[in-house]
């Protein structure tokens, strides 16, 4: 036996002796025309070796080369994909014997790698050659016979690599100082350094990662990572069972953020200035994906705790989280309020991002004691959200203002064309006077509404669906009190700007009583028709109206009649200038036809097609609604329009003289009043 070691012995230093006789006596450089080629064959693209290939013979050789340059893809705007400015490896030769590469030192200097994709998608990186068909055809057989390749150091300095979006020219750099990964042995733990900036941002990673010979065969790997970018700290400590084949991982994870709007450098966007941002959680794998488990992320003072995992088995990955915290304030994440700029249109025509739909599925819950959003203050709020090749189902529901609110949306996309939407919202009894932004100007107080909004339809953009909606809004106050203040501000909403011109002595008292509202719209491919769906009732006031909104020209054509009640010094000419509002969503207008709106009972009402408003022009201009009649029970449709006993025709005309020359007087300076509101 001890002969046979021998003789092995002298076998293995003969044939080093021959690699080595080799090695001494070849000038590599005359192989360089066969290296492009074979690289030209296998890539489809130009190759460069603009240096000379330099060999250091030794067991452990040492292999050198100079400006390498890969050429890039015909459409890009960089000559190159890749440069290196030197490329240098040593690599043992005795472990080539047993068809395993072990590379002792590999340094990179100066690569440059520049990726980028076209308006269509495609990547640059997406090489072609003349040899495709026989690699895809051997692509199996050759990777089961690729030798075992090993690392004990690498080295990378003054890298650049850069990325560009081709469809939104978004561009994403990464700067490398220094990337050194170094172990004395292969037996050994690598320890890994990193000194970059990421989109002009530092990055630096420091830690420890498992043996080489570990890696290789897939046994137990150790990980320890601290991580920074742009003052963010990230962590990761733990172990991976079989690092080759991504199972059997442990590892615990934690994130600290002092303020996000840190991370706008690296997101490419303004985020918000807030923080802190905690985050921690043990990340495994499971049988099928990944998993997130015992999370907690932290915002300011609120928490969320819950589980999270991914499923890779299906032919979309799958979502699924199951999240729940005590309260949460996402104001932060709804945007500040920013000067609006005007539109000509409302609803975009812009192609819906439907093919989104299609790239993961989801199903998520979330459920807190308490939401706050910048509108609302949301108590036992439970949030759902499903979604399946390309099919959206999104529930909410909670408390709010003293009432009730359920959302449910559906959104098919699954065809990637067309998205079919069935909506419907459910507002019970929430009081106007909660509402955040009402109750921090005093506006009002009071006000229990219910709001129903239901619609259904069908298109590739926002605009086409809601050009063939149908559905029905709906909503109704009760009884609150409107204050001077409300009647006052400028700033307040249209509404109830109007009411401080619909509230005659409103300003000597404390205000207005609102006894009603109601405004009742039905949908109907496209076109929203209120038939005397329009009322409100305040304790100096009646008022009724209808309209229409036409959702496929965005033109709105809505009128209202104002009837004072008794005991208010006010006639009717003071109030003509109101009766109509027309333009379009995003640029309504008052129409002021004083003069032709007492004598034709709002003209504008033939311009809706169910006839149904100049029909109520005429019987509230002329005869005014009876007193006992309720406007809200006739806008619900409880009540039928009433007129009030008509006067003889001589005193109604009397009347119209004398009320005209008041109401071109008012007109103007009422008008004037409304257009401030819009």
């Amino acid at each position: 036996m001890g002969k046979l070691i021998k003789i092995l012995v002298v076998l293995v230093l003969l044939v080093v002796a021959a690699i080595a006789g080799i090695i001494l006596t070849t000038d590599i450089n005359q192989y360089k025309p066969q290296i492009v080629q074979a690289v030209k064959d296998n890539t489809g693209r130009d190759f460069e070796i603009s240096g000379d290939l330099k060999l250091a013979p030794s067991l452990i050789p040492t292999v050198a080369i100079e400006g390498v340059s890969l050429g890039n893809a015909s459409w890009a705007k960089e000559k190159n994909m890749l440069s290196v400015g030197k490329f240098e490896a040593q690599v043992a030769l005795m472990p080539l014997l047993k068809k395993n590469i072990q590379v002792v030192r590999l340094i990179l200097i100066e690569p440059n790698i520049h990726l980028e994709t076209n308006e269509q998608g495609q990547g640059n990186w997406v090489l072609s050659s003349a040899s495709d068909k026989k690699e895809k055809q051997a692509a199996k057989s050759a990777s089961s016979e690729l030798p075992a390749l090993a690392v004990n150091e690498v080295r990378i300095e003054k890298a650049n690599i850069s990325y560009k979006d081709g469809k939104t020219g978004k561009m994403t750099e990464l700067l490398i100082d220094e990337i050194t990964v170094n172990s004395s042995s292969f037996s050994d733990p690598m320890a890994l350094l990193v000194k970059a900036s990421f989109n002009k941002s530092p990055l630096n990673i420091e830690g420890t990662l498992g043996s080489v010979n570990n890696l290789m065969d897939n046994k137990n790997y150790p990980v320890k990572l601290d991580i920074g970018v742009a003052g963010a700290e990230v962590s990761v400590d733990g172990t991976i069972g079989q690092p080759m084949s991504a199972k059997g991982i442990n590892l615990q994870t934690s994130l600290n953020i002092s303020k996000l709007s840190d991370l706008n450098q690296v997101a490419g966007s303004e985020l918000p200035d807030v923080g802190p941002i905690i985050f921690s959680g043990k990340l495994s794998d499971t049988e099928s994906g990944y998993a997130v488990k015992s999370m907690v992320a932290q915002l300011m003072e609120y928490k969320v705790n819950g589980d999270i995992d991914v499923s890779m088995a299906g032919a979309r990955p799958k979502l699924n989280a199951n999240l729940t915290s005590e309260s949460l304030d996402i104001s932060p994440f709804q945007g500040e309020e920013k000067e609006k700029v005007k539109k000509e249109k409302m609803f975009s025509s812009d192609p819906l991002p439907l093919d989104g739909l299609k790239a993961a599925d989801v199903n998520l819950t979330f459920k807190t004691k308490k939401l706050i959003t910048k509108d609302l203050i949301i108590t036992d709020a439970a949030i759902s959200l499903n979604l399946n090749n390309g099919k959206l189902k999104l529930s909410k529901s909670g408390k709010a203002a003293g009432g009730t609110l359920a959302v449910n949306v559906d959104l098919d996309g699954s065809n990637g064309k067309t998205a079919v939407l069935n909506n419907s919202i459910e507002i019970k009894q929430i009081e106007l006077g909660q509402i955040p932004s009402i109750q921090e100007k005093k506006l009002i107080t009071g006000g229990k509404t219910d709001i129903t909004i239901k619609a259904k339809g069908t298109g590739s953009s926002v605009s086409q669906i809601m050009a063939g909606l149908n559905g029905k809004l709906l909503v109704q106050a009760g009884k609150g009190q409107i204050s001077n203040t409300a009647l006052e501000l400028a700033s307040a909403d249209a509404l109830v700007s109007t009411l401080s011109m619909l509230t005659p002595g409103a300003k000597e008292s404390d205000g207005s009583l609102l006894e009603c509202a109601v405004v009742n719209f039905n949908i109907k491919d496209g076109l929203a028709t209120a038939e005397n769906g329009i009322a409100m009732s305040t304790n100096h006031m009646n008022v009724i109206g209808a309209g229409t909104i036409d959702f496929k020209t965005e033109k709105l054509d809505i009128g209202i009649t104002p009837k004072a009640k008794e005991g208010i010094g006010l006639n009717l000419g003071q109030l003509a200038g109101l009766v109509r509002v027309g333009g379009t969503l995003t640029n309504p207008s008052p129409k002021a036809d004083a003069e032709g709106a007492l004598k034709t009972g709002l003209s504008a009402g033939a311009a809706v097609a169910t006839g149904g408003l100049s029909l109520l022009a005429e019987n509230f201009l002329s005869n005014g609604v009876a007193d006992d009649t309720n406007p809200c029970d006739i806008a619900l449709g409880k009540a039928p329009v009433k007129s009030a006993a008509k006067e003889k025709p001589a005193e109604e005309k009397n009347a119209v003289e004398k009320t005209t020359d008041t109401v071109k007087d008012a007109a103007g300076a009422i008008g004037d009043k409304l257009k401030s509101l819009f």
